[in-house]
């Protein structure tokens, strides 16, 4: 070894020890599931305080937050716009309203289907395309649709039965292709808003009118959950991208609002984009409500089959950058990723830990 790469190596070490020995991070929430009695403790010793599930069972949400309560684990339960399955289970034989794309867009999602190479050439699944055109592989509830709106208030009373949860959690609050919706009811909605705002051309009218529905959504449920139990808190992560804002969640009135600061795949994002999108995130937290707080979402696999496996050097990079750009909360997805790989393990231990070992 030279000792060009000796001294590379040395400081390397000094780097990961040194990162944030100040503790400014304060909140660590993982997005995953699994048995309470394995996960929870594990994730504890880490130094997570939150875990989001996508599981609504009453029963393992009880199991879940009885366990988490003796480590200082706070529980939410996400609802999510892709839940054909839970749509079927409360309407039976009602068909679920679902997001439609035009004939580009379908054909995109053909070929991303079709595509079985490692990594889908890029393809980011949801977030900021590399490619000409991306699409969401999995179907959408169209939000537009009256009924869709009741179904999720439903789930949201069901969930916040559960005694002790801490909160309810949106994921998949977006479009399918990124964009807009073109069901007869989104197209239907849209012109009727159309007239109170003649002056827009249609490019920029059908733009504003799908952030402003996708915001209002998005609020009225928080709202709801709030009437339903004062004290639960709302937690987000904005998702799919929307295009012609990808930043756009200090519109929300939620109490967490996790937006994208390090996506998954390659091309990794520049340790400048982090902190440049982390300035937005918790630089304009407050923007619109003043009890919002931002926190920078990190997507981190470790399934190297499967996905880009980041190093405990990459993940250091991200996450002193969110410090850099003035983060102090942070969800990572998945949970069960960072709980599987010793090395990713370490480098969460060594930012959110306490005490420090």
């Amino acid at each position: 070894m030279t000792l060009k790469r000796v001294a590379c190596c040395v400081c390397l070490i000094l780097a990961l020890e040194s990162a944030q020995v100040e503790g400014q991070f304060v909140q660590l929430t993982g997005w995953g599931g699994g048995k309470p009695e394995e996960i929870v403790p594990q994730a504890a010793e880490i130094g997570f305080n939150e875990i989001i599930v996508w599981n609504q069972s009453p029963d393992y949400l009880a199991q879940l937050v009885e366990v988490g309560r003796k480590h200082n684990i706070g529980i939410y339960s996400s609802i999510f716009l892709s839940d054909v399955k839970g749509w079927m289970k409360r309407r039976g034989g009602i068909a679920p309203p679902l997001q439609e794309m035009d004939a580009r867009e379908n054909a995109a999602l053909e070929r991303i289907q079709a595509d079985t190479s490692k990594g889908k050439s890029n393809y980011q699944y949801g977030g900021e395309p590399v490619q000409s055109i991306e699409v969401l592989t999995y179907p959408m509830l169209c939000f537009h649709v009256p009924a869709v709106l009741e179904f999720f208030k439903e789930q949201i009373r069901d969930v916040l039965a559960v005694p002790g949860l801490k909160g309810i959690a949106f994921d998949f609050f977006g479009y399918r292709n990124y964009q807009c919706c073109r069901c007869k009811e989104s197209q239907a909605a849209f012109e009727e808003w159309r007239k109170q705002h003649p002056d827009l051309e249609p490019g920029k009218a059908l733009e504003q009118f799908s952030l402003e529905t996708l915001v209002n959504f998005t609020n009225t449920l928080a709202d709801y959950a709030h009437s339903v139990r004062r004290e639960a808190r709302v937690a987000c992560h904005v998702y799919p991208v929307f295009l012609p804002e990808p930043l756009y969640g200090n519109r929300l009135n939620v109490d967490y609002c996790g937006q994208t600061a390090a996506w998954y795949f390659d091309p990794l994002w520049s340790r400048e984009k982090i902190r440049d999108y982390s300035r937005v995130i918790f630089g304009q937290e407050k923007k619109h409500f003043p009890k919002a707080e931002g926190v920078a979402l990190v997507g981190v696999y470790t399934r190297p089959k499967l996905y880009p496996v980041k190093s405990p050097e990459r993940l250091t990079l991200e996450l002193q950058a969110i410090l850099d750009g003035g983060g102090d909360r942070v969800q990572v997805c998945s949970l069960n990723d960072v709980l599987n790989d010793k090395d990713t393990r370490e480098v969460f231990k060594r930012f959110f830990k306490r005490p420090r070992p």
